[in-house]
């Protein structure tokens, strides 16, 4: 799993010192956020048995992260993220009824472009890029009542650690909606509130676990959460004039 971490944060850690060499103008910030995500696994891996019905589920994320806003219109955020993702299911398989929920912890590395919003009250920014995930541990749970027929692989559904059925690593598009609201009188302190969406472009299914369905088919399984973060941005560093 180091060598998954190592890329990222070598990135995240080196990117904003070499874009203030290269621009010497505008301001460096560091911020906490949390927040509350709805999370989804796109196409149901029920390994070969019946599949049920999508159940809501939720998440969170919390982490630290840096942005450099390097001119009025653009900046690069960088965070290190701890996520909650996964998906519930619920109701009848093979006659009975069932809950199952998969529960996936990763570290996320997003790394954004972001392009601001003219024209508006508050600095409002929009953002995308790529959004690396390591995971931690997956685990399952799993509970159906006695009636009904027997599962067609009732291993599938057994509960507990099952981290060695996805792969290590996942990769997706994050984008967001980020406004900041100043806190202080010179504005080296703000409010963030953020709206933002991953969707997973990877299968995270690990190769042996990638089972066809009843159909004798099999679909990727992607990770997908929309989601809403609050947090405090304070800045760290001055290259210029500022532009709030």
């Amino acid at each position: 799993m180091i060598k998954y971490l190592i890329l990222p944060i070598a990135f995240i850690l080196l990117i904003f010192p070499a874009v203030i060499r290269a621009q010497q103008l505008g301001s460096l910030w560091v911020n906490g956020v949390s927040g509350i995500n709805s999370n989804w696994i796109l196409n149901q891996n029920a390994y070969g048995n019946p599949e049920m019905d999508y159940a809501a589920t939720s998440g969170i994320t919390g982490g630290v992260g840096a942005s450099y806003f390097y001119s009025r219109k653009w900046g690069l955020n960088g965070s290190l993220l701890y996520s909650n993702l996964g998906q519930n299911y619920s109701g009848i398989q093979s006659g009975a009824q069932a809950k199952r929920k998969v529960k996936l912890s990763y570290l996320e590395f997003p790394v954004l472009l972001m392009k601001r919003i003219p024209y508006v009250k508050y600095p409002t920014w929009i953002a995308a890029g790529p959004d690396i995930r390591i995971l931690l541990k997956a685990s399952q749970d799993y509970s159906r009542d006695n009636s009904g027929s027997a599962l067609p692989n009732p291993d599938g559904m057994t509960p507990g650690d099952i981290t060695g059925r996805f792969k290590h690593a996942d990769i997706a598009l994050n984008i967001s909606l980020n406004r900041m609201y100043k806190l202080n009188y010179s504005g080296s302190m703000m409010f963030l509130v953020s709206a933002n969406s991953s969707f997973g472009i990877t299968d995270v299914n690990a190769p042996a676990w990638q089972t066809p369905n009843l159909h004798n088919s099999y679909g990727r399984s992607r990770n997908l959460y929309i989601g809403v973060n609050i947090g405090l941005m304070f800045k760290a560093a001055q290259y210029g004039r500022s532009h709030w």
